[in-house]
């Protein structure tokens, strides 16, 4: 995946406005969110059935590539302004489960990340609070979550209780709103989904971010 990555990164001056992704995988989704964010979703044929990739686009361009398997589980994730990089470290103790969530309206996990730093542990639950919730014409399930992830020692990274948004066509969660704590800090968050843009309509594979900027420039302006 690093060179897929490396492919994602080349292909960017080469087709301004556009995302392009790697070669051998097809994108099937674009989603505009309201912080500032733009997400492509896509598969990759010599990638194993279920999993699939999401992209994350800011004004300073692709800052997160991720990995999710037919459980919506944490398989790889990509941090790229950073050079941080997660993936699964499988059998979990209790590994999320998006049918259990979708079946039985619950789900608990408990997994760790292989980081560089060390192991991470992740605890936390999803529960549906709302079902058939329709956003631009996407019928979704608005969630609510708690999250704890912790280091190698057991010291809180971050904690954050919210809600968002699991597609059982998509076979995955859209983020939502919520609280997040971390060890100095405290902030909310609001990338709840705008736009569902699907291949052949206006705006599919953008790379420009079309909601919440001017909100996330008054913020910096004033700080």
């Amino acid at each position: 995946m690093m060179r897929a990555l490396a492919l994602i990164l080349l292909a960017g001056p080469a087709a301004a406005g556009t995302f392009t992704p790697p070669q051998g995988c097809s994108a099937h989704l674009t989603v505009q969110t309201r912080s500032c964010v733009v997400e492509h979703l896509w598969t990759c044929t010599a990638d194993a059935p279920g999993l699939q990739w999401r992209g994350e686009i800011d004004q300073r361009g692709l800052v997160y590539v991720g990995q999710i398997d037919a459980e919506a589980q944490w398989v790889q994730s990509f941090f790229l302004t950073s050079g941080e990089r997660e993936s699964l470290i499988t059998p979990a103790a209790d590994p999320a489960s998006l049918s259990a969530l979708l079946g039985n309206g619950l789900d608990t996990y408990d997994f760790s990340l292989d980081t560089a730093e060390g192991t991470h542990r992740v605890v936390g639950f999803d529960r549906i609070a709302e079902r058939d919730v329709v956003i631009d014409g996407e019928r979704l399930h608005r969630t609510e979550y708690s999250i704890r992830k912790t280091d190698a020692d057991g010291a809180m990274i971050y904690e954050a209780e919210g809600s968002e948004f699991v597609s059982e066509t998509h076979g995955r969660f859209f983020s939502g709103t919520g609280d997040v704590t971390r060890p100095d800090t405290t902030f909310s968050y609001d990338s709840r989904p705008v736009d569902f843009i699907y291949p052949g309509q206006s705006g599919f594979l953008s790379d420009t971010p079309l909601y919440g900027c001017d909100a996330l420039a008054a913020g910096f302006v004033s700080e």
